[in-house]
């Protein structure tokens, strides 16, 4: 069952409770600590875009395409659109002598909000290229052309794309993968459901390399490689996973999901976790991530003291006064 992870008061009144579920695995897939269900089934949403983007460097795409570490980190992203993200998409695009009319998604303006209104207010167009997984979908786009697959149906579950990462993203999990239920995901293509636990075993294989043999584990070290050296590219300046991995230098890596979902590992690090807020709350996600690894003491002092603004998340009125706070407020057990 879910466990209260986050509260916001407004003075002394605790006004909102949020759900959810936390788990983090160590060697040998053992469970390290928990709070709530670690078996909670969910969609693993935007946080399979490093397995994907796995696929696209284990199969040879990468590399006959030529994609760049910023390019690679782009399709691991739910990036922003702004325009360093929207130039790597095209130049991915250009590379592989498609356009944005072969994306099988549609046109947008910025998952950023401030992004977005300017754009509004600038009377810019939407276009694919600013959709926060257009480089996902590069990736898949890639992957069909270097298979020698058509492009037309890509996003099918049909597909032999979809059937390929399907496969990869079964094994990293350590599940088969008729074990994982196929939904579809807010960009069309297929989005995987996984229990917790097995969402943190993927990235504590990702992470950590011990199930990973030959081509797949240097595919997996030249993911990581890309997201650290181009944490901007994987969502953008001030958003919670460029931050992260930006102020640990890329020795921890996280990457989220769409309605709630989170998951986390640090490189060698011996660990990863999984999480999901119970009503799909975003905004709450870091103050949990922030929360879990002050337990369990991952963070340097240095580097909690840079990430402490998305710990505390101020409530202000009209005036921008601060008249409350929401704040992660659970306990991990430990087992």
């Amino acid at each position: 069952m879910s466990e209260i992870l986050v509260r916001s008061n407004r003075h002394l009144i605790i006004e909102n409770m949020y759900r959810g579920s936390v788990v983090m695995i160590g060697n040998e897939g053992r469970i390290k600590a928990y709070c709530g269900d670690s078996y909670q089934m969910a969609y693993l949403r935007s946080a399979a875009k490093p397995f994907i983007t796995m696929a696209l460097v284990e199969s040879g795409a990468a590399k006959a395409f030529g994609f760049s570490e910023a390019e690679l980190a782009v399709a691991c992203g739910s990036h922003i659109g702004a325009p360093e993200h929207a130039e790597a998409v095209l130049s991915m695009l250009e590379k592989m002598g498609l356009s944005e009319a072969d994306l099988a998604l549609a046109p947008d303006l910025s998952v950023d909000a401030k992004l977005r209104d300017q754009r509004l207010a600038d009377h810019v167009a939407p276009r694919k290229a600013f959709h926060n997984c257009s480089g996902k979908h590069c990736a898949m786009l890639a992957l069909c052309l270097h298979m020698g697959w058509d492009t037309a149906d890509y996003y099918k579950k049909e597909h032999p794309v979809q059937q390929m990462l399907l496969g990869i993203v079964a094994d990293i999990c350590g599940l088969a993968a008729d074990d994982i239920m196929l939904g579809v995901d807010g960009c069309g293509v297929p989005v995987y459901g996984l229990h917790l636990y097995h969402m943190a075993l993927g990235y504590y294989n990702l992470c950590n390399g011990v199930q990973l043999a030959g081509m797949r584990r240097e595919a997996a070290q030249i993911v990581l490689n890309a997201m650290g050296a181009q944490p901007a590219m994987v969502a953008g300046d001030k958003h919670f996973c460029t931050e992260m991995i930006r102020c640990t230098k890329g020795r921890i890596i996280g990457k989220l999901g769409a309605d709630g979902i989170y998951c986390t590992a640090e490189r060698e690090g011996g660990w990863a976790m999984a999480l999901k807020i119970e009503d799909g709350n975003m905004q709450v996600i870091p103050a949990v991530v922030i929360r879990a690894f002050r337990q369990m003491n991952i963070l340097s002092e240095e580097e909690h003291q840079y990430l402490r603004p998305f710990a505390v998340r101020e409530i202000k009125n009209c005036r921008g006064e601060q008249v409350g706070e929401i704040k992660a407020a659970f306990h991990m057990e430990l087992v």
